[in-house]
């Protein structure tokens, strides 16, 4: 898994570079992407839980650095909800981001009959697996050595 998501965040800096000369990292990159999601706005909370992160000051900081590159923009204010949507320049980059990763895709499957069910079967395992982290806080420094 590890790997697998190390290669999607390299291949996405560097689709990005080609893209735009705003250096982000790939975790800004992924914020990006989300806030493109089902074409509406995204809190910051929602975008913590989708990508199962926990450090909102560093979320926080991501969101500012989009901004300042005119990628995304801020709307709303305190408690009376936040949320962030992409500007001209982020719609245009991240349909851009996405056309290039379904063409590579589609030329890496399109001669592997069978894929597309390997694939279902590896989201399944990954969701089960997602689960089981999310339901184990903490076990890590439990003390338990099965």
């Amino acid at each position: 898994m590890q790997r697998a998501h190390e290669g999607l965040i390299r291949w996405q800096a560097e689709n990005f570079e080609q893209l735009s000369s705003a250096t982000l990292s790939g975790a800004e990159i992924t914020l990006l992407l989300l806030i493109g999601d089902g074409g509406r706005a995204k809190s910051i909370k929602e975008m913590a839980r989708i990508t199962n992160r926990v450090d909102i000051p560093n979320i926080q900081y991501s969101l500012r650095k989009l901004a300042s590159a005119g990628l995304t923009q801020k709307k709303g204010a305190g408690r009376s909800g936040v949320s962030y949507s992409l500007t001209e320049e982020g719609c245009r980059t991240v349909a851009e981001m996405r056309m290039a990763r379904d063409e590579r895709l589609g030329r890496a499957l399109a001669d592997r009959p069978g894929i597309a069910v390997q694939l279902e079967n590896a989201l399944a395992v990954l969701e089960e697996l997602t689960g089981l982290y999310g339901s184990a806080p903490g076990a890590a420094g439990s003390g338990s050595q099965d």
